[in-house]
């Protein structure tokens, strides 16, 4: 009786099975470096707290604290998330809105631009949603919810990083918005990109009333009392909350 003698170099079911083994466990094991590097805190994001609420109403954003009364200043804010102007208004006034705010010596209504997008001619409709209706987007999302404390502390990374931002996806605006405490229903809709139809209504309810008060689509204007307070001198933009609390209590 003869005895078959295996080759050595044949590969034996024992042998593919360790291998689709190994695969796999490589497989997971990136899959979970790549959770982790997600589910990782952004180093360097804003985190301020805030004692003000926010709430979205038609075109405008409304930041108030409870201590605000009558007597507190209100100031419309004009600003488009692609203005460098706006940038440096809102980074030079940061500290003094923060403390005037949370003191309920000024309410803030912000009335958010997009026509550095590029607007078709003679009309606030913008041809493209870019950088400025996108985020304006996230913005006026996250008001809705009545986040106040993320708001301010986007709206910081908005202004503050801005040429940076203006470069990012979806997905980084996302896990920005997570690391800075934003719900997971929002980050998620953020991530998958917002529909842009109610930014846009937004956008262009403010151009034209600022069209309508100053005559002109610019940014950024701070109007209080029907009045443009804007500091206008070079390298005095910074100074807007202190303009608008004295034109607001003279």
């Amino acid at each position: 009786m003869s005895q078959k003698i295996k080759n050595p170099n044949e590969k034996g079911s024992g042998f593919i099975v360790g291998i689709i083994a190994l695969i796999a466990i490589v497989a997971v094991v990136i899959g979970v470096v790549l959770y982790m590097g997600r589910n990782q805190p952004i180093e360097g994001l804003p985190d301020e707290d805030v004692s003000f609420t926010v709430q979205a109403d038609g075109n405008v954003v409304r930041l108030a604290s409870d201590k605000a009364g009558d007597d507190a200043v209100v100031a419309e804010v004009y600003e488009d998330y692609s203005c460098s102007y706006c940038a440096e208004m809102a980074q030079g006034g940061h500290a003094d809105q923060l403390e005037a705010l949370n003191n309920g010596d000024l309410v803030v209504e912000y009335r958010m631009l997009n026509f550095l997008d590029g607007t078709e001619p003679g009309s606030p409709k913008v041809k493209q949603a870019r950088h400025s209706t996108k985020t304006l987007a996230v913005a006026y999302e996250i008001a809705k919810r009545g986040d106040a404390r993320l708001f301010w502390n986007f709206h910081t990374l908005l202004m503050r990083d801005q040429q940076e931002v203006s470069k990012w996806d979806s997905t980084q605006f996302a896990d920005a918005v997570e690391s800075m405490g934003g719900d997971g229903e929002l980050v998620s809709a953020i991530r998958d990109e917002l529909d842009t139809s109610e930014a846009k209504a937004v956008a262009e309810e403010n151009y034209l009333e600022l069209e309508k008060t100053l005559g002109k689509v610019s940014s950024p204007h701070v109007i209080v009392d029907g009045e443009d307070v804007t500091p206008k001198e070079n390298g005095t933009l910074g100074d807007w909350v202190k303009a608008a609390l004295e034109a607001g209590k003279a």
